[in-house]
């Protein structure tokens, strides 16, 4: 994968990302995996504005996202206002958001932090703790718990 700075790292692909692409290949009439030989990449160019094919850059990718994530909260807000907020965090939703979704699932389950920061590209693990919100909920259940003075009893 070529990510932000043109850096080129590996990424592992889980057997659910390769379903996928696979599912996405038949959607646009193409094998389910790539043939020998092929040059196609991986993820299929888009149309510019000109008609002609470009690779998805982060910028059409971020643009595409912004639209699907609209249209869904449009979809929401339009089953009653009790949906309103749902839908407005919908709206706001980005590829960033989604990145963040992901490292923060990852961390969640106990991936080891370094996979983490390698899969993200990050440089330092610093960086990739800000995805470690389910150990601050650990962190602060057992101190609630185990860290007392006695002076409030339980219920």
């Amino acid at each position: 994968m070529t990510g932000k700075g043109n850096k080129t790292r590996l990424v592992p692909a889980t057997d659910e990302l390769i379903a996928e692409l696979a599912r996405y290949r038949r959607a646009h009439d193409l094998p389910p995996t790539p043939q020998f030989g092929e040059t196609r990449p991986l993820v299929l160019p888009v149309i510019g504005r000109e008609g002609g094919e470009k690779p998805l850059s982060r910028g059409a990718l971020h643009l595409i996202l912004k639209e699907v994530f609209g249209m869904a909260a449009e979809r929401l807000r339009a089953r009653g206002p009790e949906w309103g907020a749902q839908a407005a965090v919908l709206a706001s939703a980005s590829a960033h958001w989604l990145r963040h979704t992901a490292g923060s699932h990852m961390t969640d389950q106990q991936v080891d932090l370094r996979y983490v920061r390698d899969n993200f590209g990050h440089s330092s693990l610093s960086t990739t703790s800000g995805y470690l919100h389910s150990e601050e909920d650990a962190r602060h259940e057992a101190t609630q718990e185990r860290h007392r003075i006695g002076w409030i009893r339980k219920a």
